[in-house]
């Protein structure tokens, strides 16, 4: 048998592997690190020169924030567990399933719309320079992928 083609398949494969895997880390490493920040009130408040009473209200705006989207997260879950029957259901299952999408439907639009209301209530604390950086680094946020496998953001 001929082996001398194996060492040089063997090292293509490992480092294309390599290449993947630092490749990959780069590319989530940044889509996270911006929906972070975002998420830090200790480095919108470094960043963004914020005094203490900015970052106690951004705080708190963000604990508010949280609950509400751990609300339509949940509401979402709830929804999506029925969906499963309702699609193996010979009876009315098509119905049924229609109603559970759109009940879901409702749960995401409403955390985007809490995030909405959250980044505008955020803004109204800053000053008009504190804005316009905050606006950048939202901007960039969403402009990248999101950063769960499959495309969903963390929460």
């Amino acid at each position: 048998m001929n082996y001398k083609w194996i060492i040089p398949l063997l090292a293509a494969v490992a480092v294309g592997v390599m290449a993947f895997s630092i490749t990959r880390r780069a590319v989530c490493r940044g889509s996270e690190a911006s929906l972070d920040w975002l998420q830090d009130v200790s480095h919108l408040a470094r960043h963004l020169g914020l005094s203490e009473a900015q970052a106690a209200e951004i705080k708190k705006l963000q604990t508010d924030l949280g609950s509400r989207l751990n609300d339509c997260c949940a509401r979402h879950c709830a929804a999506r567990a029925r969906l499963g029957p309702a699609l193996a259901s010979e009876t009315n299952g098509a119905a049924q399933a229609e109603v559970i999408v759109a009940e879901m439907c409702r749960a995401y639009e409403g955390s985007e719309r809490a995030t909405l209301t959250h980044i505008r209530a955020v803004r109204a604390v800053l000053t008009a320079e504190q804005r316009g950086r905050f606006d950048a680094m939202v901007a960039e946020c969403m402009c990248k992928p999101c950063s769960m496998p499959g495309g969903r953001r963390r929460v």
